[in-house]
């Protein structure tokens, strides 16, 4: 006899405990079904994240020739499993195609891509990565744009921020400050000193950069980790046999610092600016801002920026005689006047130019002495028997105004810079080597 249709309801699900008993069972049941999808989509998703990871970390090895471990590139940022290499053909590079560049976007949604990752890679003499100076730097540009933004809320203080923090030397235990390199608010360099130069060359270099702000304290070491690895496997590569070789360990990283503070008590890279108001008096029309990091002794750039803040260029403004008078909205918006000291030595002192082109044919020569344009002034010394430049460079506005100061100005800085080192066969600029003093 077939059972009737509220039997065969019974039959499928039994109520033993009465109707809350009933509906406990059929959540039960649901549940269970429930936990089997999303346990079998979790499943899923890990796999699809292990071949995501997979497929970034052969990515990043072919972009970057091998020289950078793929898990510490995609852990930066907080990590990401998805990542692409650039398109261009410039962003990616073999070890025999040095100098080089790897660019690695971090992927979002589909369809997007952000900054993630960027490494550079040349060896010494370098053909085109040079150390630029003079007017072609620009350490406020980012600020000077947002003050000359019509849209923007308020005034903007160009000077008292610079778009990125001076050059900190790296502090390995035991050894010198500055030897193996140096690092900023989002990049490391790393440089490895060939005992024995092959094939002329003399160094090899690597440079790590965080394509993102907010830069933290574990990426910066994850960047000096990753320039060193690379650098040493590159220095094999080339057959660069190390002047020493050192763990990867630092005794302590400074945090950097992008504000200006003021010039009078300025320490570091900036100490002798400092020194040099005591000495010769305060003037309105010389910088009173200081972004200055610690002196490295053994480092092979040392850099100083001196910049005028609003108040005092008003102050000067008043002193200027009418043929040389510039336009204070310009100075206060646009082109702030700022100074800027540079030290290059060892190789680097080799690699320095005055233009915004890289070319061999425009660096300035160890051992000379002169200026460039108005813009760049420059000495030379034999530091530790490597030679060195000493570079002053001035902000086109500026030139002019702070003309009649400068020659006491920079003859005090490489006289500080050159004790500080024990440095000989000093090169000085003669009065002739400056026609716009």
């Amino acid at each position: 006899m077939e059972a009737p249709d509220g039997a065969r309801e019974r039959v499928r699900f039994p109520a033993r405990g009465g109707r809350l008993r009933d509906a406990f069972n059929r959540c039960v049941a649901l549940t269970a079904v429930a936990g089997l999808a999303l346990s079998g989509w979790a499943v899923w998703l890990e796999a699809e994240e292990h071949r995501d990871r997979q497929a970034s970390r052969a990515r990043i090895t072919d972009a970057c020739a091998g020289l950078v471990d793929p898990d510490r590139v995609l852990g930066l940022h907080g990590g990401t499993t998805r990542a692409v290499q650039g398109s261009d053909a410039t962003e990616w590079f073999t070890k025999d195609t040095t100098p080089g560049r790897c660019v690695i976007y971090r992927v979002g949604e589909p369809g997007t891509t952000y900054g993630h990752f960027r490494m550079e890679v040349w060896t010494n003499p370098a053909e085109w990565v040079t150390n630029v100076v003079g007017a072609a730097v620009h350490p406020f540009e980012q600020r000077s744009r947002r003050a000359s933004d019509p849209a923007a809320s308020g005034p903007v203080d160009v000077t008292r921020r610079a778009d990125h923090s001076p050059d900190y030397p790296l502090d390995n235990p035991g050894e010198d400050d500055g030897r193996l390199g140096h690092y900023d608010d989002d990049s490391v360099t790393f440089k490895v000193t060939c005992e024995k130069p092959k094939n002329d060359i003399t160094s090899v270099n690597v440079r790590t950069q965080a394509d993102y702000e907010d830069v933290s304290f574990q990426d910066r070491l994850t960047l000096i980790e990753l320039a060193a690895d690379a650098a040493h496997k590159a220095a094999d590569h080339f057959r660069c046999t190390p002047e020493q070789r050192l763990p990867v360990t630092f005794a302590r990283l400074w945090i950097p610092d992008t504000e200006l503070k003021a010039a009078a008590s300025a320490e570091g890279s900036c100490r002798w600016y400092a020194d040099f108001l005591r000495a010769e008096g305060d003037d309105v029309r010389l910088p009173d801002r200081a972004l200055a990091s610690p002196a490295g002794e053994h480092s092979f750039k040392e850099t100083c920026l001196l910049a005028t803040s609003p108040t005092r260029v008003k102050r000067a403004w008043p002193t200027l005689s009418e043929e040389r008078v510039p336009d204070l909205d310009e100075v206060l918006h646009t082109s702030p006047w700022h100074l800027q000291t540079d030290s290059f030595y060892g190789d680097e002192a080799r690699e320095v130019t005055p233009t915004a082109f890289g070319d061999r044919g425009s660096r300035i020569r160890p051992g000379t002495a002169g200026e460039f344009s108005g813009s760049v002034r420059w000495a030379s010394s034999t530091c530790a028997g490597e030679p060195a430049v000493h570079t002053l460079s001035v902000s086109t506005s500026y030139a002019d105004v702070a003309g009649p100061r400068l020659r006491a100005l920079f003859r005090a800085y490489v006289d500080r810079v050159t004790a500080a080192r024990d440095c000989e066969d000093i090169t000085f600029p003669t009065p002739s080597d400056l026609p716009s003093a």
